[in-house]
Formats: C-alpha cells, structure tokens, sequence
C-alpha cells in the first residue's frame, strides 16, 4: 500500500511498538485510547511519535501528567523538542494511554508520486496534495481536508475494523477520545467506531491538539494557548470557576484524571 501511517508497524526500541497504526504493544493496561486522523508516511514527516508534530499534545499532556501544574506553553517541535521524547512514554506510562489513527494510507491500487523538494504528494496522476490555495483558502499539506478530498475520490483505506477488535479485545480500555469531530468522511469512521466498540466504552471528541481556532482570548491564568487547551479538555462543559464551553466537544474523565495523581483543579 502506498504511502502508509507512518506508524501503521513501527517498534520504538523501548518496549511500545505499533501495529496496524496502533500503539498496540504496551508495559502497562491501558486505560484510554486518543483516536485521531493520519500520520503522514511521506518522507519529511519527522514527527517521532503520536501528534510529534506542531502541536499542544504533549505539552498538555506533560502539564497534566508530569507537572501536574500550567508549566509548558509552546508547542512541540523538532527545534522545540519538550517534552523529550523518553518523556513520551514516561506521559503514556502513567496515564496508561495508547494512540491509533484512522487512517491507514492510500489505497493499494492508487498511484502515489512524491515530490519531496516540493513537499507535494500526487495521488492517481490527478489530486496534488500540498500546501495550496482550495476555494481561495491556503491549506497547508497536513490539513485534513486534503484526507477529505482523497476520501471523496474512494483512494483512502481506513483503519477502523483494526481499531474496533484492539477496543473490544483490550478490556481494560474504558474511555475513547477523538481529537477530531468534522469532516464527513472521518466523522463516519468515528460512529463506525462508537458503534462497533464493546458497551460500557465512553467516548467523546476533545478539541484539537492543533489548537487551531481555539480562542486566544481566554482570561488569565488560561490566556496562554497550551494552558486554555488544557483547561478546555479537562473542564469543557463542567462547573468550574472559569467556565468553558466548547459545543460538540467532551473533557476528560476525571475519575481516571484523580486515579493518576492529576489534580483536575490545576488545570
């Protein structure tokens, strides 16, 4: 198949390896599952793990898990490369947590041609998938519009079957969180999955690690983008003294939070 998760079967040499775009092997049960897109498999993606790129993931996450505190605030980079990635896994360990991603690549009959000067895939001799201009909008090539795009064209594979039998065969995952919550062809797999998982498994989309379109307005001590984010994903909804409200998306389970030595109220 072309152009593959760039995880869909990797092993991190640490005892954590992926299958079928699943951090599947793990030293611990896991509890939680983040649900997200794609990782890009052309060749200069140098992302080192789950959302290893450009994005708050794992600040938050290394705010909730590690700091316990609003400490971290940029996003994770390849220049800006905190938390570390042993730190990765020491976040995985202790919020016993695991990651797969929807898409598994294009598909195998699909024609995929790379153009790494340019950072431009094209797809079946027809759709360029770069950073451009789509309906007057500059999409950068990460985007998941161009996986829409490529979907409507019946070229991507999915990894949902995969991700339904890790879920139902893995008991001790009890919360699901997709860090999407659009795009007609992902939003289809996402209720493919709800409907597909054992009972009992909760389930929600948490706004994106990207943090794109998360207001920058928030009040202090949540006026940093990092901090907002986190209190987004851990109070959205909830009574608290800074309310947040962030329709069509949950928070985190504070049950499992408290488990893990995170005081929800930190945050």
């Amino acid at each position: 198949m072309p152009l593959l998760h760039k995880f869909q079967q990797y092993d991190f040499q640490n005892g954590f390896q992926s299958r079928n775009s699943i951090l599947e092997a793990v030293p611990y049960d896991p509890e939680v599952i983040f649900i997200g897109t794609y990782n890009h498999g052309w060749a200069w993606n140098k992302s080192d793990f789950y959302y290893g790129r450009g994005m708050y993931m794992w600040p938050v996450m290394a705010n909730l898990f590690l700091h316990n505190q609003n400490f971290q605030i940029s996003q994770r980079t390849l220049k800006q490369n905190v938390p570390s990635h042993k730190e990765l896994f020491e976040i995985c360990k202790i919020g016993k947590v695991v990651f797969a991603d929807i898409v598994k690549g294009i598909k195998d009959e699909i024609s995929v041609t790379e153009n790494v000067l340019e950072r431009c895939v094209v797809v079946n001799n027809e759709y360029d998938w770069c950073s451009r201009k789509i309906k007057g909008r500059r999409v950068g090539e990460y985007s998941d519009i161009h996986l829409e795009n490529i979907a409507n064209h019946g070229w991507l594979d999915d990894n949902v079957k995969a991700i339904i039998e890790y879920i139902n065969k893995t008991p001790s995952i009890k919360h699901i969180y997709f860090t999407f919550k659009s795009g007609s062809w992902l939003v289809d797999r996402l209720n493919e999955i709800c409907a597909g998982v054992r009972q009992y498994v909760a389930y929600c989309s948490i706004f994106t690690p990207t943090a794109n379109g998360f207001a920058k307005n928030m009040l202090h001590p949540y006026s940093e983008r990092a901090w907002g984010l986190a209190h987004c994903w851990v109070w959205n909804n909830l009574s608290n003294q800074y309310p947040i409200e962030r329709p069509g998306f949950g928070n985190l389970n504070h049950d499992w939070l408290i488990d893990k030595s995170v005081n929800p109220n930190k945050v």
